[in-house]
C-alpha cells in the first residue's frame, strides 16, 4: 500500500444500541503517520458524528555544535603547516619571467638573460636568445579560443568550435553563451535563444545595440563600406557615453557618426547627403553633425595631438569621383574632373561657393564641352545643388576653358 499526504475516510453504519468494538490500536512508533490520516464517521440513522485521532506533533529542534578553543587552534594549525609547505615546495629561479609593460617594446630586455625582445606571431614578446626563449604570459589573450570537440556526438564534419570574441564596444555583452536558431527550429528554441539574448545583456548596453543595428542598416543600404560602419560604432558610443540627446536629436547625433567616419576615411558625405540616408530633415542632421563634432572635439581636447583624431578637409577633389561614378562617366573624364578640380585648388579660383558645389560644376562643365547627354537638372538631384549655383561655377570655369581642357579631349568628343 502506497502511503500519501491524503486523509482516509472510513465510513461505518451503526445498528441501534450498539457501538463500534473489537478495534485493535495499531503501534505507535510504526504507523503514526497513518494514524494521523484516518479518520472514523459513523453513519446513525438520526445523527452522524465523526472520530478523529488524536495528533501529536513533534518539532525537531536543531542543536548547533560549538566548535572548542582546542579545535580551532587544530584547525588553524594545518592552515599553518600548508602554507609553510607551499612556500617551501616554491622556487623562486623557476619563475616565468615577467616584463615590465611600462617600458616600450624597443626598450623591454629580458630579465634573465638581458636579451631584446619580440613580438612573436601569438602576440606576446618572447626573448630571442636561443637558450632562454622565455615568453611572457602575463598578458591576457583576447583572440578566439578553439576547442577540439569528437565528431561522435554531433552530425557535423568539423569537430572544432571557436569561442565569442569580444566586442570592445559591448564589453559585458561578449562574456557568456549565445543559443543559435534557425527557421528549422522549434517555436521553444526560439523562445530560449530570446530569453538568453535578454539576460546577457544589460538595459545600458541593449539600446546601444538597437542603435548600432540601426546605423548599420542605413548605412549599408546607401551602401556605405563596413570599415566606415564600424568606425560610426565606436565614434557614436564615445559621444553617447559623454551626453544624453532625446528626439530628433539624438537621431541627428546617429546620422553624425557616419558624417565624421567618412570625414576620416577620406571620403567626405554632405550633411544633406546623411539627411537622405537617414531619412532627417536637413535642419536636424546638419545640427546632429556640427555638435557631434564639437563634442569630439572636447574628448579629445586632453589627447597628444598626435593621437587625435584628424578630420579631412573637404575639398572639391573629395566629392569628384563618387559624383561622376553615378553620372556614368568614363573613367578617362572622370580623370579629366579630378584634374580640372586640383588646379581649381592649388589656384584658388573659386573661393565663394562650397566644396561639393564647385564638384558639381565641374562636372557640368565637362558634360557641356564634350556634350554629354547630361542636364543641369540630373547633376542637381545626384549632388543636391540649385540649377543656379551650378551655372555660376560653370561660368567661372569658362573663362579658363583653355588652360583646362586638352585640345585631344575636344576633338575627341565633339
Amino acid at each position: 500500500m502506497k502511503l500519501t499526504g491524503e486523509k482516509i475516510r472510513i465510513r461505518v453504519k451503526s445498528i441501534k444500541n450498539n457501538c463500534i468494538t473489537n478495534v485493535e490500536e495499531m503501534p505507535k512508533n510504526d504507523h503514526s503517520d497513518i494514524e494521523s490520516n484516518i479518520e472514523i464517521e459513523v453513519e446513525n440513522s438520526d445523527e452522524s458524528f465523526i472520530i478523529k485521532p488524536n495528533k501529536t506533533i513533534k518539532k525537531t529542534i536543531k542543536k548547533k555544535k560549538e566548535i572548542s578553543e582546542i579545535n580551532k587552534s587544530k584547525l588553524w594549525e594545518i592552515f599553518d603547516n600548508d602554507k609553510k609547505h607551499l612556500e617551501k615546495n616554491t622556487n623562486i629561479d623557476h619563475l616565468e619571467c615577467i616584463y615590465n609593460v611600462q617600458d616600450e617594446p624597443e626598450q623591454q630586455l629580458c630579465k634573465l638573460c638581458n636579451s631584446s625582445l619580440m613580438i612573436m606571431d601569438d602576440g606576446f614578446p618572447t626573448c630571442t636568445n636561443i637558450k632562454c626563449c622565455v615568453m611572457d604570459r602575463d598578458v591576457l589573450d583576447y583572440s578566439p579560443e578553439w576547442r577540439f570537440y569528437n565528431t561522435d556526438d554531433k552530425n557535423a564534419t568539423d569537430p572544432t568550435r571557436c569561442g565569442n570574441p569580444i566586442n570592445p564596444l559591448l564589453v559585458e555583452s561578449s562574456f557568456g553563451c549565445k543559443v543559435l536558431s534557425n527557421t528549422k527550429s522549434s517555436y521553444e528554441m526560439k523562445k530560449i535563444r530570446k530569453w538568453t539574448e535578454w539576460q546577457s545583456m544589460p538595459h545600458k548596453e541593449k539600446s546601444l545595440y538597437d542603435e548600432f543595428q540601426f546605423i548599420t542598416i542605413m548605412a549599408q543600404n546607401a551602401g556605405i563600406p563596413r570599415i566606415f560602419i564600424d568606425d560610426a560604432m565606436a565614434i557614436h558610443k564615445d559621444i553617447s557615453e559623454q551626453k544624453m540627446f532625446r528626439g530628433m536629436n539624438r537621431d541627428g547625433i546617429k546620422a553624425a557618426s557616419i558624417y565624421i567616419s567618412c570625414r576620416l576615411n577620406g571620403c567626405p558625405r554632405t550633411a544633406h547627403e546623411i539627411a537622405e540616408i537617414f531619412k532627417l530633415d536637413k535642419t536636424s542632421a546638419t545640427n546632429g553633425c556640427s555638435m557631434a563634432v564639437n563634442i569630439l572635439h572636447n574628448i579629445e581636447r586632453n589627447i597628444d595631438p598626435s593621437n587625435q583624431a584628424e578630420l579631412c578637409v573637404t575639398l572639391p577633389s573629395l566629392f569628384i569621383e563618387r559624383y561622376c561614378s553615378r553620372l556614368n562617366f568614363n573613367q578617362e573624364l572622370t580623370m579629366l574632373s579630378k584634374f580640372i578640380a586640383n588646379k581649381v585648388e592649388q589656384n584658388n579660383m573659386i573661393t565663394d561657393n562650397i566644396p561639393h558645389a564647385i564638384a558639381a560644376g565641374i562636372i557640368y562643365f565637362i558634360a557641356y564641352n564634350c556634350q554629354l547627354n547630361i542636364s543641369k537638372q540630373d547633376i542637381k538631384m545626384i549632388c543636391g545643388v540649385s540649377e543656379v549655383t551650378i551655372n555660376k561655377c560653370f561660368k567661372k570655369l569658362e573663362l579658363n576653358k583653355d588652360s583646362f581642357l586638352p585640345k585631344a579631349i575636344l576633338d575627341k568628343y565633339s
